[in-house]
């Protein structure tokens, strides 16, 4: 990482630092079947792991759940590659202030929603999502074990043997399930 990237992460964390101890929630666990609204947050920037999130999507979808995806795609513009639309919404680089904070009106109204659930599908160390599933208002918030999703996250599924996305799905599956509320 560059001197200047490290510099405008760090503004960064100190950003979500100070906005994260203004942040009030009410913390309840929910199973998938008890759970009405769902938002997912992951790295769109691998085509692969991002069709593994679609299909995910549609899996929740016909369990009749309220979802909402959204991407980063580490990239300057990803608008020829992929357009937000239904279900599914992403942003890229243009979309980062300076602090590599994301900005814009979907994210906010992503972090703002008070989701059943929020679902982080990030693996790898990834400042901009890690910001969003921070802040997001989410009642019960869920993902894999490390980085800042220990302290972010309110359930953490250990994946160390296996750091694939599909992988995490369904242990995150297995284990929403067997959330009796």
């Amino acid at each position: 990482m560059s001197s200047i990237k490290n510099i405008q992460e760090k503004l960064g964390r100190f950003k979500l630092k100070n906005k994260s101890k203004h942040q009030n929630r009410n913390i309840k666990a929910f199973s998938i079947e008890k759970a009405s609204t769902i938002g997912i947050v992951y790295n769109a920037t691998n085509r692969d792991e991002a069709d593994t999130v679609k299909k995910f999507v549609q899996y929740l979808r016909e369990e009749r759940k309220d979802v909402l995806s959204i991407g980063f795609i580490d990239s300057k513009d990803s608008s020829n590659i992929v357009k937000s639309h239904l279900n599914y919404v992403y942003f890229d680089k243009r979309n980062l202030s300076k602090m590599l904070v994301p900005k814009g009106i979907e994210v906010d109204n992503f972090i703002n929603k008070p989701y059943s659930i929020l679902i982080d599908l990030n693996i790898s160390d990834c400042f901009p999502i890690e910001y969003i599933s921070s802040l997001s208002n989410a009642k019960f918030k869920v993902g894999a074990k490390g980085a800042y999703r220990d302290k972010t996250c309110d359930l953490v599924i250990d994946i160390d043997g296996n750091n694939e996305m599909e992988y995490l799905i369904i242990q995150l599956k297995y284990y929403l399930k067997m959330i009796k509320n």
